[in-house]
Order: structure tokens, then C-alpha cells, then sequence
């Protein structure tokens, strides 16, 4: 409406402006004919004096004819000196024969100008008319002058006029036009307001105009029908999204999505997991800048530059290192395309498969020493020492032990092959663990005397009870129990202990031997890793009793922790589920 109002107010100002001036030259030309008029009836009067312009009385009539028609009369000869005015009477007031009336109407007959007059101090207009007396030698010029104060009083007065009427008329027009255009103009803020709702999410918001007949409401139809529309693709969006984001999350496998510029748009949980990422953070961010590792940027740059897929396989920089496996192929056909990268976490195979060649090297280096030793002692025996009465027995012992070394290494990989297929059957009892310490504790009680070693027994009261195979079990605590004295330098001191520990029944056997190092400390259930290879050789141990340990303790539904330090000893807890109900 302020524009409305300005715009009609210039065009207001610009008919003004030419109306004033049409005005302004139609006043003009009137006055000038008017002023011809006179002068012409004033030479007409100047003709019947008898002593022409230089007659007495012609002073007194130029002023009583300026009081009578508001105007200046002035006579000037053909020379240029004024010879009488109705203003200054016959006073000299210098030559007037230069003036631009004069000049004209000596050319022209009649002149016309407009000027500020020094002498009255006003702005005048001026005409002069030629007068040549007939009855006398003498010429003059007759010059007429009005001031143009009543000419621009009449323009002020049309002009006041018309700038109220216009000022009068804008007001009005502005009021109707904006009560018009409120009651028009309503529906589009109510359009506005439902525009609103719908950028922030909110389809429902009901449009009170959609009962018009007009095009405000045809409009208001399509615009519910856009809310049906959007609300119906939004959902479809997050229900997509929702699809989207459960599969990523649910994938073991890490997933993302690079721009070409680098940025990060995509992330799933696993990926972030894996390369240690914070999930919302990596965002906008570029990815070879948060995560520095040249075989994945190799991979990239490969990809993108020969726009096919790439693979690549590198270990983690911080935290706990793993070693992954990427797959890199574009995102889409551009000059330099994005790229979507799916990681594989290959660290436990890649252990597996370093676990399967130690124990393919180890079972053969096992197996291959005792069979080594039988066939040297035989090959003695057979050469001459058969007949040796003082050696033969010794040599025919050593085989004996070799073999029996042999198939108990055998023994225990069948049975710890039986244990992890899980075709081994399991035979479920209630029982005591103090019962299985117990025995335990009497059956290598003389042997720990012999070597020279403190044996103790500490157990809880009333004994915890579970449920589990009490031959597994029993193996277990044997197992755990031998290697304590395998290990344990004499003097030293061996406990068996049970006792109840965060809902689970704990047997404990504690030594004070040369403990393990933490580096081999995750090593140690494997299948023939030995601490102390030679010595464990040497008092007959397969290699083999800390892996049936582990894969025992999980198939009865337990766990196995160690706490130990090199020099310091080592203590091994056995973690049972307990006895329900």
C-alpha cells in the first residue's frame, strides 16, 4: 500500500507539474494580448493629442490608466530614452532601448519578455509595441508591464487544489484498496502459516478457505492434496531411511560412503567401530584426514582414477590393532566420482590362520621328536646294543616312555577334537566342587612331597554345588594342577582353592612358579604352545593340557582367567555357573 500510495502521489506530481505550466503559458498568452490591447488603445489615444508623447497631460493619463488596469506604462523613444512612466512620472530612469521587448518590437512590431525588474524589485512581464505617429515626425515605443505574482498565485492556488484533491483521492483509494486487499489478500496467510507447518513437518493443519468458490479455494484444494502427497512420500522416505539405517546397523560389515571431494556422508556402526570413528562427528568431514592410513587412500585414488573397484588390506593405527579388509568401488559416473567402501574385520582369521600354521608346525615338531628318539634307540638296540646287558634295558625304557609320550599326545588331540566339534557326549550331574578338589589335592599331594613343594587346600563351606560333567571337571583341575608342578621350582608352594565369586563357583590353583609374560599370556591355551618348551619336553607334557583346559570350561559353560607374572607365578581361575533352583 506505501508503494500504492507513493506511485499515485508521483503521478499526482507529474500532472501537476504540466498542468501548471499548460496554466501557466495559456495566463501568459492572456496577458499578453491583453497587454497588447492597451497599448494599442493607448497609441490610439497618444495620436489624438495634439502635442503627440510629449504632451503634459499624457503623464496623468499613463498613471490613471495603470491604476485602473494594475499595469506600468512607459514611454521610450525611438532613441531609447524614457520620455514618461506611470510609475516615475518624467524622472530620469536611463535608457531603455536595449531592453529584449524593445529590440523586439523594433524588429517585429510587438515584443514580449519576462524578467525581475531592479526598479520595482518584482518579476515583470513586458510588452512593447511600435508606435509610429502619423501626425507628427515622431516615433516612440510604448512599453506595458504586469507582474507575475498574480499569475503565480493563481498557478499556487490550482495546484494547492489539486494536490489536496490527489492527497484526498490517494487516502482514499489506499483505505478501500487495503481493506480490499486484507479481505482478498487473507487466504494467502493462511496459506503462509499452512506453508509453515508443512516446512516443519506437519501435514494435518486444515485450511478454513477450501469452502470458497473462487480460485482461492481451488487453490486450497491443490494445497491438500501437496500435504497428502508430501506426507505420504516423507513416510515412504523414513520408512526407506529406517530400512536403510537398521540393515547398515545391523551389518557386521563397516560401510561408507565418500564425496568426491572426500567427505564422509555415510556411516554405519561398524565402520565407525572399526576404524574408531565418532559416529555423528566424521560428517562433512574428510576421511583420509581423520583416519591416515596410505593403503586405503591408495585404494581411493585407484578407484577413482580408473573408475573400477579396488582391494586392499591394511591394520589399524590406534587403539587395539586389527587388521581389515576393504573393498572400494564408485558411487557414480562423474568425472572424479565418489566411492563406497565396505570394511571386513579379518583379524580372528587372520590369527586363525597364523594359529593353524604354529600348529601345524608345532603337532609335526611334537610328534616328530619321540618318534625320532624311538627310531635312534632302536637303531642302537639294533646295531649291537641288543646284546649290551648294562645299556639294553635303559634303551628299551627310553622307547617305551616316547611311545607312551606319543600316544598320550595322541590321545589328547582326539579328545580335545572330540571337545570342540562337540560330538563328545557329556555326561550332566549336581555335584560338590570341594569333592573334585579334594581328590585332586590327595592325588598329587605325595608327588608335590617329592619334588619338594608346599601343597595346600582351601576350601569354602558349604561347598558350592553345580551342574556339570564331573570328568570334565576332574581334567580340568588335573590339568591345571600338573602344570603347577611342571613349573614350579622347588621350595615353591601350590594352592587349591574354591570359593563363590559373582554368582559363579571359582576353583582356583595358585602357584608361586616362573610365571608367564603378558605378551604370551593370550597365547598360552593354544594347541603346543609352551612357556618353557625344553623343560615342559622333559617332564613329559604334550603341549596340549591348557587348550583341553579352555575348550572343557566353555563346553560345561564357564570361563577360564589368568593372573600371573614372570617370576611371580600364576593363578588360574575356573568360573562354573552354579546350581539353579
Amino acid at each position: 500500500m506505501l508503494g500504492y500510495f507513493i506511485l499515485h502521489l508521483l503521478t499526482a506530481g507529474l500532472f501537476i507539474l504540466v498542468l501548471s505550466q499548460i496554466v501557466r503559458d495559456q495566463k501568459i498568452d492572456d496577458i499578453e494580448a491583453k497587454m497588447q490591447s492597451v497599448a494599442l488603445m493607448l497609441e490610439g489615444h497618444i495620436e489624438d493629442l495634439e502635442n503627440g508623447i510629449n504632451d503634459q497631460a499624457l503623464v496623468e493619463h499613463l498613471k490613471r490608466l495603470g491604476k485602473l488596469t494594475n499595469m506600468r506604462f512607459t514611454l521610450i523613444t525611438n532613441e531609447g530614452n524614457v520620455v514618461a512612466d506611470s510609475v516615475k512620472g518624467t524622472e530620469e530612469i536611463g535608457p531603455h532601448g536595449d531592453r529584449e521587448e524593445v529590440l523586439l518590437a523594433k524588429q517585429e512590431g510587438w515584443g514580449f519578455a519576462q524578467r525581475y525588474s531592479d526598479t520595482l524589485d518584482v518579476n515583470m512581464m513586458y510588452g512593447a509595441q511600435r508606435f509610429d505617429n502619423s501626425n507628427q515626425d515622431t516615433g516612440c515605443y510604448i512599453r506595458v508591464a504586469s507582474e507575475s505574482y498574480e499569475i503565480n498565485q493563481e498557478i499556487l492556488e490550482i495546484q494547492m487544489f489539486v494536490w489536496i484533491f490527489a492527497l484526498t483521492l490517494s487516502l482514499l483509494t489506499s483505505g478501500l484498496m487495503t481493506i480490499f486487499s486484507m479481505r482478498s489478500m487473507q487466504p494467502l496467510t493462511t496459506f503462509a502459516k499452512a506453508a509453515r507447518q508443512v516446512g516443519i513437518g506437519k501435514y494435518d493443519t486444515a485450511l478454513t478457505i477450501q469452502s470458497r468458490d473462487d480460485e482461492w479455494g481451488t487453490l486450497s484444494e491443490a494445497f491438500q492434496q501437496m500435504q497428502s502427497e508430501l506426507n505420504r512420500r516423507e513416510k515412504r522416505l523414513l520408512e526407506n531411511s529406517q530400512r536403510l539405517e537398521a540393515v547398515l546397523s545391523s551389518m557386521i560389515e563397516g560401510v561408507l560412503a565418500v564425496k568426491p571431494s572426500g567427505e564422509v556422508m555415510l556411516a554405519n556402526g561398524a565402520a565407525c567401530r572399526m576404524l574408531k570413528l565418532t559416529h555423528p562427528e566424521i560428517f562433512g568431514k574428510k576421511l583420509l584426514e581423520i583416519v591416515r592410513i596410505p593403503e586405503l587412500a591408495q585404494a581411493i585414488e585407484k578407484t577413482q582414477l580408473q573408475r573400477t573397484f579396488s582391494k586392499t588390506e591394511f591394520k589399524t593405527i590406534s587403539g587395539k590393532q586389527k587388521t581389515l579388509k576393504a573393498r572400494v568401488s564408485m558411487l557414480a559416473d562423474e568425472d572424479k566420482p565418489g566411492v563406497a567402501i565396505v570394511l571386513h574385520d579379518v583379524t580372528e582369521l587372520r590369527q586363525l590362520e597364523t594359529m593353524r600354521q604354529d600348529f601345524v608346525a608345532n603337532v609335526s615338531h611334537e610328534l616328530k621328536t619321540p618318534l625320532a628318539s624311538i627310531k635312534a634307540y632302536a637303531e642302537t638296540l639294533r646295531l649291537g646294543a641288543l646284546h649290551d646287558e648294562n645299556k639294553n634295558m635303559q634303551f628299551v625304557e627310553q622307547i617305551e616312555f616316547q611311545a607312551e609320550l606319543l600316544n598320550q599326545q595322541i590321545l589328547d588331540l582326539l579328545h580335545l577334537a572330540r571337545v570342540e566339534s562337540g560330538k563328545k557326549t557329556f555326561t550332566i550331574t549336581e555335584f560338590e566342587i570341594n569333592q573334585i578338589c579334594q581328590a585332586a589335592y590327595d592325588q598329587f599331594a605325595e608327588i608335590a612331597v617329592e619334588r619338594k613343594l608346599e601343597f595346600q587346600l582351601n576350601l569354602t563351606q558349604p561347598s558350592p554345588v553345580i551342574a556339570a560333567d564331573f570328568k570334565s571337571i576332574e581334567t580340568i583341575v588335573k590339568n591345571l594342577i600338573v602344570n603347577a608342578i611342571h613349573y614350579t621350582p622347588e621350595n615353591g608352594s601350590i594352592s587349591i582353592s574354591s570359593y563363590v565369586k559373582n554368582k559363579s563357583a571359582v576353583i582356583e590353583v595358585k602357584d608361586t612358579g616362573i610365571g608367564i609374560a603378558k605378551d604370551q599370556q593370550n597365547r598360552i591355551f593354544e594347541r603346543f604352545y609352551r612357556v618353557d618348551k625344553a623343560r615342559s619336553r622333559d617332564m613329559g607334557g604334550t603341549g596340549l593340557g591348557l587348550a583341553i583346559v579352555k575348550h572343557l570350561t566353555q563346553s560345561n559353560g564357564g570361563s577360564v582367567h589368568l593372573e600371573s607374572r614372570l617370576g611371580k607365578g600364576s593363578c588360574f581361575e575356573i568360573h562354573l555357573p552354579l546350581k539353579t533352583g
